[in-house]
């Protein structure tokens, strides 16, 4: 190629390439590929309420004591076992960024809990004589603060602990006859005590979550009924078992 033709082609394609340049320095910046955000990870920050259905897994134990020197005489075992349901609404804050979570939750529950006793006095107050006796968990409930660790992928799953106060009502009515007296009882107490379970919860949909929790619960002692003057009927520890499952919305 002569001196002149090659140095035309040369100008020739060192236009061509600034052309190029300058078209693709135009071109909008969507025709670029850009790698994806990551996906946000959600929060289990705010407000939730739901309802729950279970069982609960109760006992206490009933004795007839002397009422002077305190004595126990006879004494009952009672298993209180029924089906409970009820509601809760809490609170959660999780850091950003961090699995770490706090809440709190109180929860109100039905109960039909009950277990009957009863006691024959023969040989203490007279052949012919004798209580019968129920003992029944009205309702109760719980205050209790919890933690948890979300998990998975984009941690929608949250195993927890959680403890606090527990409350409740509970009733004991019966009748008898002592000494040949005929008589009837009825007794409501206020329980007060505390609470440590924990749980699982899992956010299935949305704002939906399920959980399956635990709590064992001890509720103080129950009521003492003065039946004579020298019988009382004592009544110990309320000590409740609790597993149920459960349904949030988060707002």
């Amino acid at each position: 190629m002569s001196g002149p033709f090659r140095g035309r082609f040369c100008i020739a394609g060192l236009l061509a390439a600034c052309t190029f340049g300058a078209s693709a320095a135009d071109l909008p910046a969507s025709m670029f590929t850009k790698a994806p955000p990551a996906p946000l990870r959600p929060s289990w920050t705010g407000f939730y309420g739901g309802v729950n259905v279970g069982g609960g897994f109760g006992h206490q134990r009933s004795s007839l004591d002397d009422a002077i020197t305190n004595a126990r005489l006879l004494s009952n075992p009672l298993v209180l076992n029924s089906v409970i349901g009820g509601a809760q609404i809490g609170y959660n804050w999780q850091p950003i960024n961090r699995p770490l979570v706090f809440g709190v939750e109180a929860d109100i529950q039905g109960s039909g809990q009950k277990a009957g006793g009863a006691f024959a006095l023969g040989g203490i107050t007279g052949p012919s004589d004798g209580i019968a006796y129920q003992n029944t968990l009205d309702w109760f409930g719980t205050l209790r603060g919890r933690v948890g660790w979300a998990m998975g992928e984009r941690g929608t799953w949250l195993p927890y602990v959680t403890g606090g106060f527990a409350y409740g009502q509970g009733t004991i009515s019966g009748n008898g006859t002592v000494g040949g007296v005929p008589l009837v009882f009825d007794n409501t107490r206020t329980y007060a005590g505390w609470v440590l379970g924990g749980g699982i919860e899992w956010t299935f949909w949305d704002r939906w979550s399920a959980k399956a929790e635990y709590l064992y619960m001890d509720l103080g002692r129950g009521q003492t009924i003065p039946l004579t003057p020298t019988l009382n009927l004592r009544n110990g520890r309320m000590i409740e078992q609790v597993g149920r499952g459960a349904v949030n919305y988060h707002f």
